[in-house]
């Protein structure tokens, strides 16, 4: 009996023995099934960071080229308004150049002219006193052989006829010295800085601003613009065949302003503090010569 139950302890403990290692192995197993599911967890985990990741780095370099794009075509506008803009201060330069070899060939041909006048009315005096002395000598001569009532009347007739002739001649050539000298003056009055109102001015077309500015030579001094609406008063148009490369005129009135956004209508910076001008047109040389002429004969008169 004892064997047969130590028999049976032995078969139950193997069994026992068989079902804890039956367990164990479930145990683990399950563990294995565990861990791997969640290394498989994790891995996906990792693989969607991963894939965020990249999708962001796209991302940001696309915005980064883009953005480097910009800067790229910023600088580069930049470099060409720069280049325009040297471009025409060079322009200018040339032009102003220009322009005072102008002025200085008019105010030479204006001496010239004046001096051929002087010599002209000279001349034309002389030849006026000859006659005058001839006619007179004539009129003695004649006086010598008429009567004497005859002889004073014609003499008196002569002399004063003569004499006004002469005096109409001199007071044309005074005229004439006085048209030139207001030429000359007229070429050598355009101002080129620190700009008044009364002063004649040159006006310009400045493609970088789209407006007409006064030409000035001093690079630091504000900037001057001929105010739009005033534009008609001086034959000028933004557009189209009236839009002429400059003009004189004369500054009647000036404001002092200062952009107070970035995109204004004369183009410049925001917080650029500038002129606007108003300007007309300066007196021709007609109503110039009219002028003085009118004067000349209020002072003859």
């Amino acid at each position: 009996v004892s064997t047969q139950s130590t028999g049976s302890n032995q078969t139950i403990t193997e069994q026992h023995r068989q079902q804890l290692t039956n367990l164990r192995l479930e145990i683990e197993h399950k563990k294995d099934k565990e861990k791997t599911f969640e290394l498989e967890k994790l891995r996906l985990e990792k693989d969607k960071i991963i894939q965020d990741l990249e999708r962001n780095m796209k991302l940001d370099r696309g915005q980064l080229e883009e953005t480097i794009e910009k800067i790229a075509d910023d600088n580069a506008k930049k470099i060409a308004n720069l280049s325009l803009s040297e471009a025409k201060v060079q322009e200018l330069s040339a032009s102003l150049e220009e322009y005072k070899e102008l002025l200085k060939m008019a105010q030479m041909e204006s001496e010239r002219d004046l001096k051929n006048v002087k010599t002209r009315a000279a001349e034309e005096l002389t030849a006026l006193r000859e006659t005058y002395t001839k006619q007179l000598e004539e009129a003695t001569a004649n006086r010598a052989t008429t009567s004497t009532t005859e002889s004073a009347a014609s003499d008196q007739e002569m002399e004063g006829v003569e004499g006004v002739n002469l005096t109409e001649r001199v007071r044309q050539l005074e005229a004439d010295n006085k048209d030139l000298r207001a030429l000359k003056a007229r070429c050598m009055e355009i101002a080129v800085t620190q700009f008044q109102r009364g002063d004649h001015v040159m006006f310009y077309y400045d493609e970088s601003k789209c407006n007409y500015l006064v030409a000035n030579v001093c690079a630091t001094e504000y900037q001057y613009f001929l105010h739009p609406d005033n534009l008609g008063a001086l034959g000028l148009s933004l557009e189209g065949p009236s839009r002429k490369p400059w003009a004189i005129g004369v500054i009647k009135d000036k404001e002092f302003c200062q952009a107070r956004k970035q995109n204004n209508r004369f183009k410049v910076p925001e917080g650029r503090k500038f002129y606007r001008v108003y300007a007309q047109q300066r007196p021709s040389a007609s109503s110039t010569s009219a002028s003085t002429a009118a004067t000349a004969g209020e002072d003859n008169s």
